[in-house]
């Protein structure tokens, strides 16, 4: 009897062990699919926001509605969130403008005041603000309130850096 009742034991151990091994396997699978191990995702902006001649580029004002026509069509652009008069938003203006011509896309700009009406007012709370969208989705935005994005907004190094983060070029 003590034989049946170890090969009973040693068979309940192999089960719950290729068990787990096959959760963790598919723990596994569905993490690397789904780029949990890949770190932030980065955006590869639409080719039809690319500026190829020699151009100047302005940061192109859009309303809520073709912003979320850009969402539901799955483009990846970015977005500066604007209000205007205040010091920190004249120079995040610059840098995006900047950023904008040495990379040759054009970034779009929204006002805050516009948020309330747009999905992306579910991240952005403070302005001035940029978002970056892949895909249709938003994958990061400068955070006014966040002492880890506050270099971003002080000068353009860091601004760029940040942005090349989360914007493949």
């Amino acid at each position: 009897m003590v034989a049946k009742k170890s090969d009973k034991s040693k068979k309940i151990w192999l089960l719950i062990v290729a068990l787990i091994g096959v959760v963790l396997g598919g723990v596994l699978f569905v993490g690397a699919v789904s780029g949990w191990f890949s770190g932030p995702e980065m955006a590869t902006i639409d080719a039809e926001y690319y500026c190829y001649d020699k151009c100047e580029l302005e940061l192109e004002v859009i309303t809520p509605d073709e912003y979320e026509e850009m969402i539901q069509s799955d483009k990846s652009f970015v977005v500066f969130i604007d209000e205007g008069g205040c010091v920190t938003a004249n120079k995040m203006r610059d840098f995006a403008e900047s950023f904008s011509n040495v990379n040759r896309f054009t970034i779009f700009k929204l006002f805050f005041e516009d948020l309330k009406e747009i999905s992306l007012g579910e991240y952005v709370k403070y302005y001035p603000s940029v978002a970056v969208i892949s895909r249709g989705r938003v994958i990061a935005w400068l955070r006014a309130d966040s002492d880890e994005d506050a270099p971003a907004y002080n000068n353009f190094a860091d601004f760029e850096e940040w942005m090349k983060k989360y914007i493949k070029l």
